[in-house]
């Protein structure tokens, strides 16, 4: 499946991101005191590639 909605989302240990411009980083807060930095990329299009996947993660 290609993710191509508002909401898609991607989950793995590493994504690869091709984009003309990208905004940031902002901090975020997880959970606890655990912190995390978001993103932005802009692009025509923006393209977004799982390299590496997520170990904990059900096969399907």
């Amino acid at each position: 499946m290609i993710g191509r909605d508002e909401g898609d989302k991607l989950f793995a240990e590493q994504i690869v991101v091709e984009c003309r411009k990208i905004k940031g980083p902002v901090l975020i807060h997880k959970t606890g005191a655990h912190r995390a930095q978001r993103f932005v990329a802009d692009g025509f299009p923006a393209e977004a590639v799982i390299s590496k996947k997520w170990r904990v993660a059900e096969r399907q």
